[in-house]
């Protein structure tokens, strides 16, 4: 933009349609033959994955699709979700699959994948799914994910730090011996958590005669979400196509690539339909991690910035 632009009044030109309800959202699309999704959710912070019996779910009239991990496609069995922002900071790397490979890492991880005629249809059948789980310690405060004796996040991490940061400007050491005063303090902040108005949402269908896709996803960063798609379901540029419709509010954390938006697109390819799935309040409340909050790789683990003092941030 010119420099004209800096502090003038630019007329807004989207307020009209949504203003009086014309504005077009993830969950206003209604592709023909549209399915619905919803996922089966851990209800452990940790816990190993035993095994998942379906074939309840799947005897539900409505039902199309039932997934576990391992009913997944190849390429969303070997790949896992890339990173949000890669640092080689991280030096304890822990990324999802697209569904959860034998153990859960936060309440709410999916564990599995129902696609029905209706979403009610789909809940009701996820509800069938069995899962065996054998409950792990865990931790959820940062503070102490640090010590040494702390329950581990991931199974088989060397500890609970994700990444070591030091950052140092000038000399603090003399700066602070010079200071006539010197206030010590420690700040505890709350975990914070987006809300936004318009949760998270996908739909995707897929063209058999071209082997592409068409997702639609509410996003704030359609490009980020087509590279992550095309790396993870091992695709070619041509063969993806990401289209982000009205978005109700962002607040960061919908610039990353999730694991319901393969699985979707899987689910669409697998059965030849569209299929949609849009996050309920509750899903957002309790089961969907801040990506943005450090990285999506850590996952949970604290990330500590050391300068003159430490700082200790959770994903």
């Amino acid at each position: 933009m010119g420099a004209k632009w800096f502090g003038a009044a630019v007329k807004r030109k989207e307020d009209p349609a949504l203003l009086v309800g014309k504005g077009r959202f993830v969950d206003d699309l209604r592709l023909p033959g549209t399915l619905h999704a919803a996922l089966v959710r851990s209800p452990h912070a940790h816990a190993k994955i035993r095994h998942i019996d379906t074939s309840a779910a799947k005897t539900l009239p409505g039902v199309h699709l039932v997934l576990g991990f391992k009913d997944l496609p190849e390429p969303l069995q070997r790949n896992q979700l890339p990173l949000f922002v890669p640092t080689p900071a991280i030096t304890e790397l822990h990324l999802p699959h697209a569904l959860a490979r034998g153990e859960t890492v936060y309440v709410g991880e999916p564990v599995a994948i129902v696609v029905a005629d209706s979403r009610h249809v789909a809940e009701d059948a996820g509800a069938q799914v069995e899962v065996d789980y054998e409950p792990l310690p865990g931790i959820s405060d940062c503070a102490a994910a640090m010590m040494p004796s702390s329950a581990l996040a991931h199974a088989g991490s060397r500890s609970n730090i994700a990444a070591r940061v030091p950052i140092r400007a000038g000399d603090a050491d003399a700066a602070f011996a010079g200071a006539a005063h010197v206030v010590r303090e420690r700040l505890v902040i709350h975990r914070g958590g987006p809300f936004f108005m318009e949760c998270r949402g996908v739909a995707a269908s897929h063209d058999a005669v071209a082997d592409s896709y068409t997702v639609y996803v509410s996003s704030q960063g359609s490009h980020r979400i087509k590279r992550g798609l095309l790396d993870v379901l091992d695709l070619n540029d041509n063969q993806m196509h990401v289209i982000t419709p009205e978005v109700g509010g962002g607040f960061g954390p919908k610039g990353a690539i999730y694991p319901e938006y393969p699985c979707v697109a899987a689910c669409a390819k697998m059965l030849g339909r569209p299929v949609k799935w849009v996050e309920d309040r509750r899903e957002r409340i309790f089961s969907a991690p801040i990506r943005n909050a450090i990285n999506s790789g850590s996952w949970s683990l604290p990330l500590i910035a050391t300068a003159k003092s430490s700082l200790c941030a959770g994903a």
